[in-house]
């Protein structure tokens, strides 16, 4: 079989089964089949749940049409500054920090890490979003949403007027100074995700920014164990960035700093946009033993 129809077929189960996965491991005690499932239901069912699915198929296909028309508005950049200008003015901040990540690599971590960069990535929002609606914190979804909109608009500029190339892709010396890891895997793996990532759409890290904000969501949650896996997720996604060959520790400092912003004015600007849910009390959580 192709190495790239495998890929992709064998994508959308193992999405689904993450998400469950880590639902059931957010939800001590809870069922993770209903818990992730029930959400689904009510935007099939409810027309004000099909919001939420709208926003994230307009931010996805927002990104896809970006990478597909990102040549041009690059070509006008590098017109100006020279074709690999940014790219070299990190290599001059850094140097090859990053190759010191993969100066001892393990294939399972190579394999988990692919995992945390490829697939429970995607999964953050709507897990996260299924926690909150299993707890009964819609407040906390609209939030979310808008601070997953707001991470999007904070790096798209810099995506369009500030292109840096991914670490594996920049040849100080016209050699590269680290290697894909996700190669190791299969050639075929980024060949399925990249027109969902622009190659030189590298600064902020968009994993990062993403990874930080629904953390900080998950954090203040006040449910442990929701704030422990997913503490754990964004680590593993950030420290993947630069593991897999992908992401400048430049990249990664602006995308935490991006996430914190997103995080705080998404909780503000979700409860303006909402006042009145925002001055309801939240409603009862489920009694669930350990879910505290």
């Amino acid at each position: 079989m192709d190495p790239v129809l495998l890929v992709r077929l064998l994508e959308p189960p193992i999405f689904v089964g993450t998400c469950i996965l880590l639902i059931w491991l957010s939800l001590p005690g809870a069922n993770p089949l209903r818990a992730t499932f029930r959400p689904v239901w009510r935007v099939l069912t409810r027309r004000g749940y099909l919001l939420y699915i709208l926003i994230g198929f307009l931010v996805i296909g927002g990104d896809v049409v970006l990478t597909a028309v990102d040549a041009h508005f690059t070509a006008a950049v590098q017109r100006w500054f020279g074709p690999e200008a940014f790219s070299s003015l990190l290599w001059s901040i850094e140097g090859d920090f990053v190759a010191a990540f993969q100066r001892w690599t393990w294939p399972p971590l190579t394999w988990y890490l692919a995992w945390a960069y490829i697939v429970v990535f995607p999964a953050l929002v709507p897990w996260a979003m299924a926690v909150f609606d299993y707890l009964g914190r819609t407040q906390k979804n609209i939030s979310l949403l808008v601070a997953y909109i707001l991470n999007y608009l904070l790096v798209l500029p810099f995506y369009v007027f500030f292109p840096v190339l991914e670490c594996h892709e920049f040849r100080p010396g016209g050699e590269p100074f680290v290697r894909l890891a996700l190669d190791d895997i299969h050639p075929a793996v980024m060949e399925v995700l990249r027109p969902m990532s622009g190659i030189d759409n590298c600064f902020p890290s968009f994993h990062t920014s993403l990874a930080v904000t629904v953390a900080a969501f998950a954090i203040t949650s006040g449910r442990r164990a929701f704030a422990g896996v997913t503490s754990l997720m964004a680590l593993s996604i950030i420290f993947s960035t630069l593991y897999l060959g992908i992401h400048w520790a430049t990249d990664v400092a602006a995308g935490i700093a991006v996430g914190l912003v997103a995080y705080v004015l998404g909780e503000w600007l979700g409860r303006k946009f909402s006042p009145r849910l925002g001055q309801q009390k939240e409603a009862a959580a489920p009694t669930v033993t350990g879910l505290a």
